[in-house]
């Protein structure tokens, strides 16, 4: 819950430059004209595992009531035909330790055979309930929030060829860590998480006490990424504007340094050189060293 402490780590730890992977499409280069880069809602992302998240609705708690009770509960609240405000639990009971009491209760006198088959049946039903809820909360989150993604590593040859049109691309080169600590972009940039399993949230949404809710869960989830993408070590500008906003522009500061791909075209580095030249932007270019497998890095004059 010490949040800004936690911030006052991340911002230590920033590191003084980040990089994007571009193409040379009309597009991009006209973004780098403007200082604009795109946020895009997860979803819209290349990894399906973007921002999903995982819970378990069988630890939730519920009201702990008598079969009738709930009957009755469900009638009242199938004739409001809205959904009423949360109500604190008074006899909270888990999902499904109540399921069960329920269940045992009203197939009391059923024979052994029948009543392990119905429930069986109701296990199965509630499986595949559980399953939906946890993909539309998914989906949710995966269009709700805002990301934008850069890499701490300028010299990956796996992210020249995946992003950079093959290494005939260039990257953006960015000092974040010279705004000031509430500037937006500084604040909400984080690194990535890279992790062998998918997140559980169930102690963040099933807390009978909100005291000590931190709300940037959602916001942390953003960063979750499978250990096999650890070699983009990837920071993120994530944003939680909410589904309508999410897909648009932002701003970005000057460029600190341009650095272009091996195999970039003659007419493009020459173009690159005339924007670098204008805007006082310094320019490199991507190199192959003899004695490894490693990218190296030289100046360009303007």
């Amino acid at each position: 819950m010490h949040i800004e402490r936690a911030f006052a780590i991340k911002h230590a730890n920033l590191p003084s430059r980040l990089y994007k992977y571009r193409r040379f499409s009309k597009e991009h280069f006209d973004a780098l004209r403007r200082n604009v880069l795109w946020l895009s809602s997860p979803d819209r992302l290349n990894d399906p595992y973007e921002a999903s998240v995982s819970f378990d609705l069988d630890r939730f708690s519920v009201e702990d009531r008598t079969p009738q009770e709930f009957l009755d509960f469900m009638t009242t609240r199938k004739k409001t035909r809205r959904r009423s405000k949360p109500q604190p639990l008074v006899r909270p009971i888990r999902s499904d330790q109540w399921r069960r009491r329920i269940f045992s209760e009203l197939a009391e006198e059923m024979e052994a055979g029948p009543k392990e088959a119905l429930l069986t049946y109701i296990e199965a039903f509630f499986k595949q309930y559980h399953e939906e809820q946890i993909r539309r909360m998914s989906d949710a989150f995966r269009r709700g929030f805002s990301v934008l993604s850069m890499s701490e590593n300028c010299s990956s040859t796996l992210m020249w060829a995946h992003y950079s049109d093959g290494h005939k691309g260039f990257c953006i080169e960015y000092d974040l860590s010279s705004l000031p600590p509430d500037d937006l972009l500084r604040r909400f940039c984080f690194p990535a998480f890279y992790t062998k399993k998918r997140r559980d949230v169930t102690r963040y949404l099933t807390r009978t006490e909100m005291t000590d809710f931190n709300n940037l869960f959602g916001l942390f989830m953003c960063l979750i990424k499978r250990d096999e993408w650890a070699y983009e070590r990837e920071w993120r500008i994530v944003d939680s504007v909410g589904a309508r906003k999410a897909n648009r522009e932002i701003a970005m500061p000057i460029p600190s340094g341009i650095l272009l791909g091996l195999h970039v075209a003659g007419e493009k580095e020459a173009a690159m050189r005339t924007f670098c030249r204008r805007q006082k932007v310094p320019l490199r270019k991507m190199t192959q060293l003899s004695a490894s497998f490693e990218l190296g890095i030289l100046d360009v004059p303007l």
